[in-house]
């Protein structure tokens, strides 16, 4: 709208500058042959009727309502003249046809001296120049301002036309927003016609991705059903071999570490399958503080394994009311906790702080470098030094929870100066 109100101007004005020059041609046109009819009528006159042919003329008659002056010269002595309006001092012009004429105050006239003919005078014909362009400024001013009284009403039908097409797309691009791998059948969509082939490829597109993340979802499904079962049955017979195996206990401990490493890493990944189908679930109003408490009483059996104390400092005075689904949040939390709890060596602590902004887990682990502090949420991403029993997918769980919700994930060095990390939740 903004470009086309000074190309409206513009087209406008180029209008009004064609008309104005094809008018003015009308004008003069019509004006001249005007002045040439009044030159020959007059031509019939004789020197002695000079004084009686000329009635007196008003001057602003002439110059603003266009009226023509009349000179009339007695061919034997040119002293002897009459004209409608004496004060024009507009001489008789010697060569005959049409002259523009500066007069010496300041008029300018339109002059036609019509030839020299067999009769006892010659005419003169001027009209002021001042009225034509007059009338040729009045007229174009007129055809402008129509033009001008226009522009508004164009520019407002024109506004409810785009306005309207313009509110299609931005509610359609609303829909569209809305939709992800996980929505239905196409949805029907009043676009204009112009975008419409751009709507239907863009859903071809979705309705592609949706079925390759559907495979990939029953993929890692059924592999991690198939998986459990056997892994189940193996740590059981390790339980039931114990008595009978000779090895020492080191190297039982590590078969065992790695059977339970096994497993948790098949119930991630049937953690991470379920959290794919969590956005058909409904939200609920959950209590922050609740949760948290939940969260550290699951883990304080991995502490206690481990020999880690666990500790949770409230600050805040009032409920702490999140609309989420609950699977989320708790996924969320318990791999926060359980990531904490393995990077903390043993006679150490893990926080957890409450505020009105914020959730952190604190550990007492060797911190992170801050350049791996992003890596460490692709999936099955490790560092070298990790302690064993991980799997790589607790911190991408925890984030992809937690993005559905409005929930930021950041790790940061903790502000006492101790060694450590921060898992900082962002709240809403």
């Amino acid at each position: 709208m903004l470009w086309l109100l000074p190309l409206q101007l513009l087209m406008t004005g180029g209008l009004a500058w064609v008309f104005a020059d094809n008018y003015a041609v009308t004008v003069f046109h019509f004006m001249d042959g005007q002045m040439q009819a009044l030159a020959r009528s007059h031509a019939a006159h004789t020197c002695a009727s000079l004084a009686q042919s000329m009635p007196p003329q008003v001057p602003e008659e002439v110059h603003e309502g266009g009226e023509f002056v009349v000179q009339l010269w007695c061919t034997q002595d040119l002293a002897r003249h009459a004209s409608g309006l004496p004060s024009a001092s507009l001489p008789l012009q010697a060569a005959p046809g049409w002259h523009e004429v500066l007069t010496d105050d300041g008029q300018h006239w339109r002059v036609f001296t019509a030839p020299a003919g067999a009769g006892e005078v010659r005419v003169q014909v001027a009209q002021s120049l001042f009225f034509r362009k007059l009338e040729v400024g009045g007229r174009t001013f007129l055809a402008s301002l129509v033009g001008l009284l226009l522009l508004p009403v164009s520019l407002f039908v024109l506004a409810r036309v785009v306005g309207r097409a313009s509110q299609r797309l931005q509610s359609s691009a609303q829909q569209l927003a809305q939709r992800d791998e996980h929505s239905g059948a196409a949805a029907e969509l009043q676009v204009p016609c112009e975008i419409e082939p751009l709507v239907r490829a863009f859903e071809g597109v979705l309705a592609r991705l949706r079925g390759a993340l559907a495979s990939q979802r029953r993929f890692v499904q059924d592999a991690a059903h198939e998986l459990r079962t056997p892994l189940t049955a193996l740590s059981l017979q390790l339980e039931n071999l114990r008595p009978h195996l000779q090895a020492s206990g080191s190297d039982f401990e590590q078969l065992q570490q790695g059977m339970r490493r096994a497993s948790h890493l098949v119930d991630q990944m049937l953690s991470l399958s379920r959290q794919d189908l969590a956005p058909s679930l409904p939200p609920h109003a959950l209590e922050l503080r609740e949760l948290l408490r939940a969260s550290i009483a699951l883990g304080l059996a991995e502490a206690d394994r481990r020999g880690v104390e666990m500790g949770f400092v409230d600050a805040v005075d009032s409920a702490v009311v999140l609309h989420a689904v609950e699977g989320d949040l708790r996924s969320l939390f318990d791999n926060l906790i359980s990531n904490a709890l393995r990077h903390t060596p043993p006679g150490s602590d893990v926080e957890l702080r409450l505020t009105p902004q914020w959730v952190d887990v604190v550990d007492s682990g060797p911190g992170l470098p801050e350049a791996m502090r992003e890596r460490v949420f692709d999936r099955f991403f490790r560092m070298p030094d990790a302690p064993p029993g991980g799997s790589g997918l607790g911190l991408a769980i925890a984030r992809q929870a937690g993005l559905r919700h409005g929930l930021r994930i950041e790790l940061r060095a903790r502000d006492d100066g101790q060694t450590g990390l921060v898992a900082r939740v962002h709240l809403p």
